[in-house]
C-alpha cells in the first residue's frame, strides 16, 4: 500500500470555463512505497465547481501502471480536496 503526501500549492480561478466558479487546484504530490522510498514526486491538478471534484487525468498519466492503483490515488485526491474546498 502506497502512502501519499499532498500539499496545495496554488488555486486558479478559471474565468473562461463553461461552468461558472470553476477552480483548479495545483497539488504538490509525493507518493511513497511501503518501505518509505519515493515512488513519485511532482505536481497534479484537480478542478472543482458546484457539480463536483474532478482530478485532471492528464496530470496523473504515467504515474501508475495498473488501473487499481490509479483509481485508489484519484479517489484519495478527491477526498483530500473535498476536505479543503471551503478554504480554497
Amino acid at each position: 500500500m502506497k502512502r501519499y503526501k499532498l500539499d496545495v500549492v496554488d488555486v486558479i480561478e478559471l474565468k473562461e470555463h463553461y461552468i461558472g466558479e470553476t477552480k483548479e487546484v495545483v497539488v504538490d504530490t509525493v507518493i511513497l512505497n511501503e518501505d518509505g522510498s519515493e515512488f513519485y514526486r511532482g505536481m497534479t491538478a484537480v478542478r472543482f465547481n458546484r457539480h463536483g471534484i474532478f482530478p485532471q487525468v492528464d496530470t496523473l498519466k504515467g504515474i501508475f501502471e495498473d488501473k487499481n492503483s490509479f483509481m485508489d490515488f484519484a479517489s484519495y485526491l478527491k477526498r483530500y480536496i473535498k476536505q479543503q474546498v471551503r478554504y480554497l
